[in-house]
């Protein structure tokens, strides 16, 4: 049981407890132990599994039932160490099961895909969940413990992969086959306008992950990987930059 598992089966049995109205000193009185040492178990979340059968039958819940709704309450995730993103970099499967699972890839499909067989995809299944990114469960089934407002750490590891890495690899591809599309402006904009152009890409941007969630229960024999990509910034092409006069600084003037 990982820490974060834990915890949350802690917090479950204390909502448990407080909805039954189950004080510490009913449930010492009823385990036959002191209000203390209840107190103490549930502080430290030290429980043998003896422990946890007889407190389950105090709330009429089976040990299946709790770990279930602990999982399922525990908190999302924000934002990933940055250790383990390092982590995730420096193993060339284990980020492709992650990119997989993130897009709702079934264990079978991955098989299927992949050269990994399944005790392999298993132990990567396992180092996932004690990374806290999905919860492995019975039958090697994931459950995703990421929030919707998940993001990277600004130019970590994974960001510095991707622009090192991922990014000159796809520029460098065709943009003519169908399904396919480059757009390149240049231009010169004031703020008001420049602005207008980044909420317009934010909307599209929004859009692709809105498509991307609806279509996520259809099978990947019916999906293809897309990725789409919006840059723009203040940036003038080198070239051109060398011949611009010098700007007079305060020491010419």
């Amino acid at each position: 049981m990982t820490m974060i598992r834990s915890a949350s089966i802690v917090r479950t049995l204390k909502r448990h407890l407080r909805a039954s109205s189950i004080t510490y000193r009913d449930l010492a009185d009823r385990l036959g132990l002191s209000e203390s040492a209840v107190k103490q178990m549930f502080a430290g979340g030290n429980f043998s599994l003896k422990r946890l059968d007889q407190i389950c039958e105090v709330l009429t819940l089976d040990i299946a039932e709790l770990v279930d709704m602990a999982v399922r309450e525990a908190p999302l995730i924000e934002q990933l160490d940055l250790r383990l993103e390092r982590e995730l970099v420096s193993d060339t499967r284990l980020m492709l099961v992650a990119h997989c699972l993130v897009n709702h890839w079934s264990v079978e499909e991955i098989l299927a895909r992949y050269r990994i067989d399944e005790p392999g995809l298993v132990r990567i299944l396992a180092r996932l969940d004690r990374m806290g990114l999905i919860d492995l469960l019975p039958g090697n089934r994931v459950r995703l413990r990421l929030s919707s407002s998940f993001r990277w750490h600004e130019d970590g590891p994974i960001e510095r992969f991707f622009r090192n890495q991922v990014q000159q690899e796809f520029l460098r591809g065709s943009f003519h086959a169908a399904g396919a599309l480059q757009v390149v402006k240049s231009g010169y904009l004031t703020s008001e306008g420049q602005q207008q152009v980044l909420d317009r890409m934010s909307a599209v941007g929004e859009l692709f992950d809105e498509i991307n969630r609806q279509e996520q229960r259809q099978p990947i024999a019916r999906r293809k990987g897309i990725t789409m990509m919006m840059v723009t910034r203040s940036w003038n092409f080198t070239v051109f930059a060398e011949l611009e006069r010098k700007r007079p600084t305060a020491e010419d003037e």
